[in-house]
């Protein structure tokens, strides 16, 4: 990646829905860290929400190396193991104690 020419990308990924809810772009490493955090502060209370900031030289290359957020599950839907694996909060956990 070239200095200068990162875009900053905000994701916010619905894990309920499994699909990427919104995507903003940034070229000012600042206004994307403020809006991260002001996304965070959005969803506090919606732990299916999921807010991520990525770096890159293009969305092409967060289409490579996240492609769980742009996938279409309607097309190619999870099995139930991989759906345990990244949806943890959907599988009941058996009380300790």
């Amino acid at each position: 990646m070239a200095r200068g020419k990162t875009i900053h990308f905000l994701l916010t990924y619905d894990r309920s829905k499994l699909r990427l809810a919104n995507i903003e772009r940034f070229r000012d490493g600042k206004k994307a860290v403020d809006m991260y955090e002001e996304r965070e502060h959005q969803y506090a209370d919606q732990p299916h929400m999921e807010v991520v900031l990525l770096g890159a030289d293009s969305e092409e290359a967060i289409r490579v190396t996240h492609p769980t957020y742009f996938r279409d599950f309607d097309v190619e839907p999870f099995t139930l193991e991989a759906c345990e694996r990244h949806l943890p909060w959907l599988t009941p956990q058996p009380a300790t104690g």
